[in-house]
């Protein structure tokens, strides 16, 4: 599998899947490039896929972020690749951190080559506000926000870098313990807590197979997701392609209806998939696999 330099220096895994007209796929946390590969396998005879892992993720797992704000790091290591690939004219998928990335990229970035946009799952203001209630969890924010506050705190005792599971044995159990009941609340799997609080003698064993791995990546995500900055819904009110929302009905995450207004708000057909949660690709997967295919030929 490829790989395409970062401006920093750095190299970043992707896989380019099929021929014809170019697509970027964008992952969300906690996924990889690979992920994508059961969904666009049936339009690999026409398109062009490109499935980069973010750094921090798969095959760029070994990757740090070089700032402070992550979505701003991703949004550079794709114009990255779309620079060394020649990009113009391509369909940009972004789910959920892949969404924000992209928002981001239309606000600060060179957005000139995307030719049309599939949002997936995402609200366009993370925090909520007297303006805007559709953020992270919804109504249930405060209290989740609380809980990510928590976790910055117990961090405070790690080292600055290294691996989850080098973290000593008490400090690396309550820490994982916070990370797992809050990926068990966001994938909507209340069970991956359970099981970890059965099984927590084996930490080091989880560390390895958590999304993010490394003390200063979760470090970095907690801080973008609890800097109340990332809002675009002024910058995406001049949206300048033609974009699809798509949407989980039951996403525990971000509310439907606030999805369904950034959908109006940058003139987007909205498509909604009534029994998938945050995760289209695994709640509903063929109606997703339609979905994306809809999309890619319009």
């Amino acid at each position: 599998m490829p790989f395409f330099p970062a401006r920093d220096g750095e190299s970043l895994q992707v896989r380019i899947i099929g021929r014809g007209q170019p697509v970027l796929m964008l992952h969300g946390l906690g996924m990889q490039g690979r992920d994508w590969l059961p969904f666009v396998l049936p339009f690999a005879r026409r398109y062009q896929f490109f499935l980069p892992d973010f750094r921090g993720a798969g095959g760029s797992s070994r990757v740090r972020f070089n700032q402070p704000d992550v979505f701003h790091n991703h949004m550079q290591d794709m114009e990255d690749l779309v620079s060394h690939f020649g990009l113009s004219d391509f369909s940009l998928v972004g789910y959920s951190l892949g969404a924000t990335t992209s928002l981001h990229w239309h606000a600060f970035g060179d957005f000139s080559p995307v030719r049309r946009y599939l949002h997936i799952d995402q609200s366009p203001c993370i925090a909520n506000g007297d303006d805007w209630s559709h953020g992270l969890f919804g109504d249930q924010q405060a209290r989740f926000f609380s809980q990510l506050e928590a976790l910055l705190a117990l961090l405070d005792g790690a080292p600055d870098t290294g691996p989850l599971n080098r973290l000593a044995t008490g400090l690396r159990e309550a820490v994982l313990g916070q990370v797992l009941d809050i990926f068990s609340q966001v994938a909507g799997r209340p069970g991956l807590h359970s099981a970890y609080q059965s099984t927590s003698r084996w930490s080091g064993v989880w560390a390895r197979l958590l999304p993010v791995a490394d003390v200063a990546g979760l470090r970095a995500y907690l801080r973008a997701y609890l800097s109340h900055t990332h809002d675009y819904r002024t910058t995406s009110g001049d949206f300048p392609v033609p974009a699809t929302v798509l949407t989980g009905a039951l996403s525990p995450l971000y509310p439907a209806a606030g999805q369904a207004e950034f959908a109006r708000h940058i003139r987007a057909r909205h498509v909604v998939l009534d029994k998938a949660g945050h995760v289209p690709l695994m709640s509903q997967p063929v109606a997703f696999t339609r979905a994306l295919g809809r999309f890619l030929n319009e």
